[in-house]
């Protein structure tokens, strides 16, 4: 496997033994004429952004020809169910974060998907870490230090995130819970607005991921002071991670991964399956990942069905404790 982290703690062994133990078939199958990776998201983002790169880097590998079909709306829930409805023969393939099918079961009061019912997992494509991120209006340089400014300003303790529902916006409540402070939550349409109001001073905080506020970290401007993976981001090695800092319940680590649709043939499965990991091994790849903060992540399938079932699981009581749902 292409990374520089492990698996998070709560994926347990059996999901790394079954990673281990999968090989892929020995005889690919013969190329599809085209394929379609559908993003529920819009042109732009980093999601969009990888799928594109994956997508020329896998023709003439897994298809001659793949396009990427933005279906963006309802929080990537579109593109899900675009895929779950299409055909089964190997040229629809889902791209997307996991968030939408390990969280949102739980927010949503009626999700019209399943994603081990309706979808056949492929492999991760990445791995990427969340950050708490301070802005110029908050006097702090280090976790403890805002978690003290926090105490002592209540009435100015929030933080911002991309969107409401989403995995930051529950890495913010989980890090609140574990510090012992309130933090007041803001959900933004999109990480630019949320970043934008950080910079001028409209937010004291930030959670995103790294990507959404790389540009600003260099100068100063803004400062990272934890990020949620099980090891310091190669990008902010001074800032700990959330475990280092005491606060071992805050330990999240969001992915893209591909999919299909559920009664795609385990042959077609494995034949990207294994197509995928040969471009995962590619230095330009990687190249880009590094630029984009992502790390490269294959996974068996049958082990990749088993992180989507344990992150669903593990979500369950942080949502449910929060007491957050969504009206849709």
């Amino acid at each position: 496997m292409v990374t520089r982290r492990g698996f998070l703690g709560a994926l347990g062994a059996s999901v790394a033994g079954a990673s281990a133990a999968w090989t892929p078939p020995l005889a690919a199958q013969p190329a599809l004429r085209s394929a379609r990776i559908v993003v529920g998201f819009p042109p732009g983002g980093s999601n969009d952004a990888i799928a594109r790169l994956l997508a020329d880097k896998l023709r003439g590998q897994y298809a001659d020809a793949l396009i990427v079909e933005n279906k963006a709306g309802a929080g990537g829930r579109i593109g899900v169910e675009a895929v779950r409805h299409g055909t089964a023969d190997g040229t629809v393939v889902l791209q997307t974060p996991g968030t939408i099918l390990t969280l949102y079961p739980h927010i949503y009061r009626s999700l019209p998907y399943d994603a081990l019912r309706d979808l056949a997992p492929v492999s991760p494509v990445c791995t990427f870490d969340f950050a708490l991120v301070a802005g110029p209006m908050t006097p702090v340089r280090t976790l403890a230090q805002f978690i003290d400014w926090c105490k002592a300003n209540p009435q100015r303790a929030v933080y911002g995130s991309p969107a409401t529902g989403a995995s930051p916006h529950f890495v913010g409540l989980m890090f609140a819970k574990a510090a012992g402070i309130d933090l007041l939550h803001v959900g933004y349409k999109g990480a630019a607005p949320a970043v934008q109001d950080l910079l001028g001073g409209q937010i004291p905080a930030y959670v995103g991921t790294l990507a959404d506020v790389a540009p600003y970290l260099a100068g100063g401007r803004l400062r990272v002071l934890a990020t949620s993976g099980t090891a310091r981001a190669a990008l902010t090695p001074d800032a700990p991670t959330f475990e280092e800092a005491g606060l071992k319940s805050v330990s999240v680590q969001e992915w893209y991964g591909m999919l299909m649709p559920a009664k795609t043939a385990p042959e077609t499965v494995a034949s990207l399956n294994q197509a995928l990991r040969r471009v995962l091994r590619d230095p330009e790849v990687l190249e880009r990942f590094a630029a984009l903060n992502v790390d490269a992540a294959p996974m068996a399938p049958a082990a990749f069905a088993e992180r989507i079932r344990v992150e669903r699981e593990r979500w369950a009581p942080i949502v449910r404790e929060s007491g957050f749902t969504m009206n849709e």
